[in-house]
């Protein structure tokens, strides 16, 4: 009998040892913050929230890019300019070659100024372009 009993322990361990295994294996589900921002110090930076460990500081262009956050046509560059929807890596090299010929762009609508650029073209990407005030006193 204790043979027996000692057997069905054996079992029920290894039974039930597969679906205990992974629940306290299972990481915690990830935290979600309303509005992320860039953490830590480059090269060592993150993106994070306000309540992670480390110094706050702007995200980058390619950051902002990928939370799918409005980017700044005056400080993104070629590579971040050609991933707006609309815009093309020939039209995003203009840009930037506009943007240093002639200064800053004051709105969105300034990039009609480049070639190439059109009303239905600018109208695809302005959702995800912004000019800060402080982007264009530079």
């Amino acid at each position: 009998m204790a043979s027996r009993l000692a057997l069905a322990l054996v079992l029920l361990a290894v039974i039930a040892a597969g679906p205990l295994r992974a629940r306290l294996e299972r990481p915690p589900p990830p935290s979600t913050c309303a509005n992320p921002e860039g953490r830590g110090v480059p090269p060592r930076g993150w993106l994070g929230c306000a309540g992670d460990p480390g110094p706050a500081r702007p995200a980058s262009e390619g950051e902002r890019l990928v939370l799918g956050l409005p980017i700044d046509p005056n400080r993104a560059g070629t590579a971040e300019l050609a991933h707006v929807p609309g815009l093309s890596a020939a039209l995003a090299r203009a840009i930037v070659a506009d943007r240093t010929r002639n200064g800053p762009y004051a709105s969105p609508e300034d990039l009609l100024r480049v070639r190439g650029i059109g009303p239905t073209r600018l109208a695809r990407a302005r959702p995800h372009l912004a000019v800060p005030a402080q982007s264009v006193l530079r």
